[in-house]
């Protein structure tokens, strides 16, 4: 499966999501503050669930969220909604904490565009891992330190009269 979210490339963003049940998927750009969308595409079906766009001219720091159209079916566990705004799960950072509104709750064909009410996923690379440190001592080479005492009191292959001691 290819990869998932928004993908950076040099020359635009890639928005890419997964779902085996809806008909139709769009990205919704909004301006800087998360607060307006500027723009909505629709993903184009690539095989296997996935659903995918290249926007040309978008960046890092582009904020976007995903709505979904299908069956809306709640017995069935169904709930397309594209009034929805739909919080990527691989984003790798949004703009704001969640907030509970009860709007967030209503059903299809209410007209409550969730957009203004949740945070926006934030175009961004995932950090380079910090590599490991190398060992802090040479191979072959190790200081390991014990308490005597505690280390040889009960040990049965050192005699009784030096247990606990240097001389164990």
């Amino acid at each position: 499966m290819s990869q998932l979210g928004a993908i950076i490339a040099k020359d635009g963003v890639r928005f890419a999501a997964w779902s085996s049940s809806a008909r139709r998927i769009w990205v919704s750009i909004f301006d800087d503050e998360g607060t307006r969308e500027i723009d909505r595409l629709e993903l184009q079906p690539e095989g296997e669930g996935v659903h995918a766009v290249f926007v040309a001219g978008l960046a890092a720091g582009t904020r976007y969220g995903f709505r979904a159209d299908g069956e809306y079916a709640p017995e069935n566990g169904l709930w397309f909604d594209p009034d929805k705004l739909l919080v990527d799960p691989y984003a790798v950072e949004v703009d704001r904490p969640y907030v509970y509104d009860g709007r967030l709750a209503a059903r299809r064909g209410e007209g409550t565009d969730t957009a203004p009410l949740l945070p926006k996923a934030i175009a961004a690379t995932l950090p380079q891992p910090v590599p490991a440190l190398p060992p802090l001592f040479q191979p072959g080479g190790l200081i390991y330190e014990v308490p005597v005492r505690a280390f040889t009191m009960l040990h049965p292959d050192i005699p009784k009269p030096q247990r606990g001691t240097i001389a164990a």
